[in-house]
């Protein structure tokens, strides 16, 4: 054999043998590894489940805990007459809305009034240049001066002339001639006096004054600049009390508010959004003769007394119109009505502390309230805050001040288990510390 090819052969073998070695390990470490794998997971399995399970002391309180339902608060249904309120916007508008502009040609001559001013009827706003205009009057003065003395001259002549033709000593067409000068004159006199009016009338157009009380606007005009008549706006000016509030309502209602309103004025109530106390009352003044074909609404207006001038003129306000009264209405707080796929429905908390779905139909008294016309029944339990954690059927818990509380709403809950499970479901549920306590709340 040839020593060369001997040595080739045992180097194969040698390289041969050397990968099966690397397999076999690689392989060995793979196992190891799964192994490894298998028993972290199996001990993290044991440590989870012996964590789950409650301690010896502690098992007669988790397994009380475990029969909790999820932590709500509730109302009772309410029922008292009511007065029927339509909720919608409005704007406001103001009473009455006058630009003051010149009515003659001229120049500024002093400005009276500041932006925002509260201006009272009469006073005056803008003062034009009138020297031109006084020396029209003082000659439309002079001008009847002297045609009033040519008519006296000319009655005195027909007077002499009359007795001379009583005489014989004129004709009877001489003094027709005297007559005609007399009638001249006087029609000479009234155009004077008209001239002279008129002339009057311009020279007050150069002093312009308040026709209303009211707020004046920006300033549109400074002394010094000239104005075109009829042309060129001086200030606007806003009467603000009493004041216009405008609304729309659907074509719907329209027939309830016009027999409504053929008993008596409606009474209208206005706030601002978000603002505290009782707002402004009116009544409702107007409502229009076209319904808007392209809304299906119809436009109405309310005037209410603006005294404070709180409100100001195109401001967003929330209107309530009150229609009548509901003897005898029950009502919900508004955070108890829930929508779904079928309209809208409340848990109703029942005394077995289960909750039950319940179809019902509403309509809104005021921002805090709803009357219900269908579905519940004066005294009833409706859930007013958890209603995400509820399913028909599910059990419950009155949610207490303290955040916990027991099936009863007593909030006897053991000290593990209920004080700090209400806590953490109030939390869970989005429900804030200092949220303001519903109306009409029930203990279960």
């Amino acid at each position: 054999m040839n020593p060369r090819t001997h040595s080739e052969s045992t180097e194969s073998i040698k390289a041969a043998a050397s990968m099966s070695s690397r397999s076999t390990v690689v392989a060995i470490v793979f196992v190891a590894l799964a192994i490894g794998a298998g028993v972290y997971y199996q001990q993290r399995q044991t440590q989870a489940a012996n964590a789950a399970l409650p301690a010896k002391g502690d098992a007669g309180k988790a397994g009380g805990a475990a029969q909790r339902g999820a932590p709500v608060t509730i109302a009772v249904v309410d029922q008292r007459d009511v007065p029927l309120k339509i909720n919608v916007a409005g704007r406001t508008e103001a009473f009455s809305t006058v630009t003051m502009r010149a009515r003659v040609d001229g120049q500024i001559l002093n400005v009276h009034y500041r932006a925002g001013q509260q201006v009272k009827k009469g006073q005056p706003m803008v003062t034009l240049d009138d020297r031109a205009l006084r020396a029209q009057v003082e000659q439309g003065v002079a001008n009847l001066a002297r045609d009033r003395a040519q008519l006296d001259k000319a009655k005195s002549d027909l007077s002499r002339q009359t007795d001379l033709l009583g005489k014989g000593f004129i004709s009877a067409a001489t003094l027709e001639g005297f007559k005609a000068t007399v009638q001249t004159l006087e029609a000479t006199v009234n155009a004077d006096l008209a001239a002279l009016d008129l002339a009057k009338v311009n020279l007050s157009y150069t002093v312009m004054a308040a026709p209303m009380n009211g707020i004046a606007g920006a300033v549109l005009a400074f002394p010094g600049g000239s104005v075109k008549a009829n042309d060129t706006p001086l200030v606007v000016i806003n009467q603000v009390n009493p004041l216009y509030v405008t609304f729309s309502l659907p074509e719907s209602q329209l027939k309830e508010i016009s027999r409504d309103s053929a008993s008596g004025k409606l009474k209208v109530d206005v706030r601002t959004p978000g603002a505290a106390g009782t707002g402004s009352t009116g009544e409702l003044s107007f409502i229009d003769n076209t319904v808007d074909a392209a809304t299906g609404t119809i436009l109405l207006k309310a005037r209410l007394d603006n005294a404070d001038e709180k409100l100001t003129p195109g401001q967003f306000v929330e209107v309530a119109m009150t229609v009548r009264n509901l003897p005898g209405a029950l009502l919900i707080p508004s955070e108890a009505l829930q929508a779904g796929p079928n309209g809208n429905f409340v848990y109703v908390a029942k005394p077995d502390n289960t909750v039950e779905l319940r179809m019902v139909q509403t309509i809104p008294s005021d921002r805090q309230l709803l009357i219900v016309e269908k579905g519940l029944k004066p005294g009833e339990k409706v859930i007013t805050d958890g209603q995400l954690r509820l399913t028909p059927g599910a059990k419950y818990e009155v949610r207490t001040a303290s955040g916990g509380g027991g099936a009863s709403g007593k909030g006897d809950a053991s000290k593990e288990g209920g004080g700090k499970a209400g806590k953490d479901g109030a939390a869970k549920d989005g429900a804030p510390k200092d949220a303001p306590k519903p109306p009409a709340a029930a203990k279960g």
